[in-house]
């Protein structure tokens, strides 16, 4: 009687940590908006080819023209420095005020730069869109990071004249890769910890980090385990990778990309401990407890030339970042709108 009565206890204590884990991976795995109709690039599509070809020259400035940027030493910081001075530029020419966060990081000056939709209905409630426009020693940063920022410009563009519910924000970073990565010098943390200091309402961050690189053969996609069991093994998806806390935020996120674009996606949750999960700006709003997504081709789980000098601008998909605009500008809105 004893016997049965603890195989039954052993029995019922399986299922629960079978319930337990089951639960725990379709929150984490099924995380994934949907939505059925017809994505606007359909209907778009004429617009495709001149985003493609403002995205390629974008890339091409930012990585040749000028090449590495970060604060190796007095050459590369003025490379930085005229990064952010054209991206100023650019959105300055869209008609927007660009605010500036400056800071000073190993006695240079860098900046932050911002721009903001106010909300009509929210406007305290924000979402933030961000990429970074320095890069690692000896990178020219095509995909890492100048994908991120033209997509970002083209951002701007596509939601000049729009009216969101709440605010958004499009932000550029500075000092996010090494060696300030991590530390308290990252751009990315100086910004949210403003934020939360403000006391500012902050619903969605999204950082676009190395959003430009697809390949499709079997194999050329390598995630540690257990998410290569889960996800595909081709390297032809955009990544939308949130923390426990941000579960809503992704799928709002990833619905939204959805109507703006057909692209293939895969979203997913990660305890920030798993190797890549906190490698972006998103991370610093987790600090904080904001919710926060970084959307990836995944960089060097993909890329072999992801952080290296030969991440060069003709190995990005070009059509892929135009397609991914037009899903994120969708991401953006969706995020934006309160539900009625």
């Amino acid at each position: 009687m004893r016997t049965s009565k603890r195989w039954s206890r052993l029995a019922f204590a399986v299922g629960l940590l079978a319930v337990g884990i089951g639960g725990v991976s379709w929150y984490a795995v099924r995380c994934e908006g949907r939505w059925a109709g017809e994505p606007a690039e359909v209907r778009r599509a004429a617009e495709l080819p001149r985003m493609e070809r403002e995205i390629r020259d974008d890339v091409h400035f930012l990585s040749v023209e000028i090449g590495e940027r970060n604060l190796r030493d007095d050459t590369r910081h003025q490379a930085l420095t005229r990064a952010g001075e054209w991206i100023r530029g650019r959105l300055e020419a869209l008609g927007f005020r660009v605010a500036e966060q400056v800071l000073v990081v190993d006695g240079r000056k860098v900046s932050n730069l911002e721009v903001e939709i106010r909300g009509r209905t929210a406007p305290s409630e924000i979402v933030i869109v961000s990429a970074q426009h320095d890069t690692l020693p000896g990178s020219p940063g095509a995909n890492n990071n100048a994908s991120g920022e033209a997509v970002l410009l083209q951002l701007a563009a596509l939601l000049r004249g729009a009216a969101p519910d709440r605010t958004v924000r499009l932000v550029t970073f500075t000092t996010e890769e090494d060696p300030w990565f991590g530390t308290a010098d990252m751009g990315s943390l100086h910004y949210a910890r403003r934020s939360r200091e403000r006391g500012e309402d902050i619903r969605a961050m999204i950082s676009l980090d190395s959003i430009g690189y697809y390949l499709h053969e079997p194999g050329s996609q390598r995630l540690p385990i257990p998410f290569s069991w889960i996800y595909p093994d081709r390297g032809d998806f955009l990544a939308f990778i949130g923390n426990f806390g941000s579960r809503g935020a992704v799928t709002a996120a990833t619905r939204g990309f959805h109507k703006g674009s057909a692209f293939p996606i895969e979203a997913g949750l990660s305890p920030e401990w798993v190797d890549g999960a906190t490698w972006s700006d998103h991370a610093s709003f987790w600090k904080f407890g904001y919710p926060a997504i970084q959307v990836t081709d995944t960089g060097g789980f993909r890329s072999p030339f992801h952080t290296l000098p030969g991440d060069t601008p003709e190995k990005l998909d070009y059509r892929a970042l135009a397609r991914i605009a037009l899903g994120m500008q969708g991401s953006i809105l969706e995020l934006a709108t309160v539900e009625r």
